[in-house]
């Protein structure tokens, strides 16, 4: 056992000083991801398709209207929608709906006029303004002027 512990230790003193070539492994590469960019399309906002009346008629009648209401079709469902009709730019003739309507009411508003609203008169000028909302909460404020046609 002596013989075995000399020779190991020979071994030792001998090796030290030697020069041990350690292969080193080379650094891992990393790769980074390619960036991803996706377009998205713009969330466009609720537009009219389809209404009673429409911006800059003239010679509307005002009977119909008075009768049935104005009735304005949109590109989507909305979410929320709040409407003012006015004679004159300062008048509000207190169509329903008066607040703002806020629940799933599909592609269409539809405003009425209550007893105690105005109807509308032949030969003058409204203003219908309407705010429209969609479920992206893309809203649209839509102002539309015509006049009713002479009696």
């Amino acid at each position: 056992m002596k013989k075995l512990s000399l020779l190991i230790f020979a071994i030792l003193i001998l090796g030290c000083g030697t020069e041990t070539t350690i292969v080193e492994e080379p650094p891992a590469i990393i790769e980074e991801p390619t960036t991803v960019v996706a377009e998205e399309e713009p969330i466009l906002p609720p537009k009219i398709v389809e209404s009673d009346v429409h911006d800059g008629d003239v010679d509307v009648d005002p009977k119909p209207l008075n009768h049935d209401g104005i009735i304005l079709r949109f590109t989507e469902p909305l979410n929320m929608y709040a409407a003012d009709l006015r004679s004159g730019a300062d008048r509000s003739l207190a169509w329903s709906p008066r607040d703002v309507v806020e629940w799933d009411i599909g592609n269409q508003a539809h405003l009425m006029p209550m007893a105690d609203s105005q109807l509308l008169e032949y030969d003058t000028e409204y203003w219908l303004s309407i705010y429209a909302q969609g479920f992206a909460c893309n809203g649209a404020l839509i102002t539309m002027r015509f006049r009713t046609k002479p009696r």
